[in-house]
């Protein structure tokens, strides 16, 4: 607990800064495509290209990508990511709170929109294949492998800057 209150003006500043980044990059990926089809008219529940672009999603593995991004955040709250229970912890509470399933619609809406029907079973085929298959589970591994290193990083870099010795780089 001791360890978690030292970190909260830490944890409280990146936040904000995750904030901030969100919402810019989501106010300029509004900005940036002016799509024929926008995804918030494609119908969830009985459309047959939703549940083709639902099926391409998981098959190609994006769900449990999108929650293992969460270790970056994670590698900077717990430290150099010694404490595996305070780090199991937190990536419950990120996907409980901000995870995939607050955000699988967004997704499946924006696949059904960019992709055609013909399109989307192409994907779905390919990702039935073991090639498919076997590099969306290599580039998994290769996240995971590499997640100690990027916690390491994450937190130097975050107390660098917190301490004053990293700067934002110019425009």
């Amino acid at each position: 607990m001791f360890r978690v209150k030292a970190h909260l003006p830490k944890l409280l500043g990146f936040l904000l800064v995750v904030g901030l980044t969100i919402v810019t990059v989501g106010f300029a990926n509004s900005q940036q495509f002016s799509l024929a089809q926008s995804p918030a008219k494609i119908s969830p529940q009985n459309n047959a290209k939703y549940q083709l672009a639902a099926r391409v999603i998981q098959d190609l593995g994006i769900p449990a990508r999108y929650n293992m991004h969460f270790d970056h955040l994670m590698g900077t709250l717990t430290g150099k990511g010694d404490d595996s229970q305070l780090y199991a912890r937190f990536r419950k509470m990120f996907v409980r709170e901000i995870g995939w399933q607050h955000f699988k619609d967004g997704y499946v809406a924006r696949f059904a929109a960019d992709f055609s029907e013909d399109e989307l079973q192409e994907l779905l085929n390919l990702s039935k294949q073991p090639l498919m298959k076997k590099l969306v589970q290599a580039e998994m591994k290769a996240y995971m492998d590499t997640s100690k290193q990027r916690f390491k990083m994450g937190f130097e870099l975050w107390d660098n800057y917190s301490n004053g010795n990293i700067n934002f780089p110019d425009k």
